[in-house]
């Protein structure tokens, strides 16, 4: 585990951006930064940029590096029942994949009713919806 003296020390030098002005179809999300390469991989860099409620707050150490690796774990735990886009992990911060068309979907698992967006579910249960999403 580093230390607080360590993380302190790098702070001055978090990854904010990843601009990389030689690739192509740069695309910048709030927290990854995204090349579509023509021989159809992706390359997509984690950044230490902090979130919520759709703003980008701070830069916190690590984050990208974190961000990268759950990733990865949870990727290569489950490879053999779910093929991944995965082809290599060449830096903590990076994955280069296969670009795929992607299904709009995003699943967030609780253990409780919470949110405060429109779209949460529990601004819609509390507003009296019990059909969300189209379920």
């Amino acid at each position: 585990m580093l230390s607080n003296a360590a993380i302190r020390a790098a702070i001055a030098g978090v990854l904010t951006e990843a601009a990389i002005p030689e690739l192509p179809n740069y695309y910048r999300g709030k927290v990854r930064e995204n090349y579509d390469l023509p021989d159809g991989r992706r390359i997509l860099i984690s950044t230490d940029r902090q979130s919520a409620f759709d703003q980008v707050l701070a830069a916190v150490p690590f984050k990208g590096q974190v961000l990268t690796q759950t990733a990865r774990f949870w990727f290569e735990a489950t490879a053999d029942i779910c093929p991944n886009h995965v082809i290599e992990y060449p830096d903590p911060n990076v994955v280069v994949g296969r670009r795929l068309d992607m299904l709009p979907i995003e699943m967030v698992v609780r253990d409780y009713l919470t949110g405060s967006t429109d779209t949460s579910i529990w601004s819609m249960y509390k507003a009296g919806s019990r059909h969300m999403y189209g379920l």
